[in-house]
């Protein structure tokens, strides 16, 4: 089983830099994030229950990646982080689940959890647009405000501080 996840330490310094910058932070939810996932190579598996065939003998030869394959989690990051690369993007060499994007004008950070989505930037019609663009590759939910991620609650508190709960 593969799957790249974004590891604590990197959550911690985003939501610091977010924070003291006065940056947005959205979270985004990637709907059936696996069955985007595109297969290298022939994968079958048995007729599924509730299936009618006179054949029972007879298999399913899978064109996309579904949830409990083994190549599910590696299909799918792939095919997200190409996505990334073309808006833009590169992964970060101390955690390839942290995507970054540097103008002379602003920085937009990109967390990744399976399909659980954290974005920030310096400027928020640019994380709007990323999440607009995002949308149009892959249907998502646009969670809004960070409000809960990971099994973490976050309370936004008036000095723009947050207070973090499980």
């Amino acid at each position: 089983m593969f799957s790249l996840v974004i590891k604590p330490t990197t959550i911690r310094l985003v939501l610091t830099i977010a924070l003291s910058s006065s940056w947005p932070i959205h979270q985004i939810d990637i709907n059936n994030a696996c069955l985007h996932g595109d297969l290298d190579f022939p994968v079958y598996m048995h007729q599924p229950l509730g299936f009618s065939s006179t054949n029972s003998s007879l298999v399913c030869c899978l064109n996309k990646a579904i949830y409990g394959l083994k190549q599910a989690p590696r299909s799918w990051f792939q095919k997200l982080s190409t996505t990334f690369v073309r808006m833009g993007f590169s992964s970060s060499k101390s955690d390839i689940s942290l995507f970054t994007r540097f103008t002379p004008t602003d920085t937009i950070f990109v967390l990744v959890y399976v399909d659980d989505i954290l974005s920030t930037g310096s400027f928020k019609p640019l994380v709007q647009d990323f999440i607009h663009n995002l949308n149009t590759t892959f249907g998502l939910k646009d969670l809004g405000p960070l409000h809960y991620f990971l099994g973490i609650e976050v309370t936004w508190l008036p000095d723009n501080t947050l207070h973090l709960s499980q």
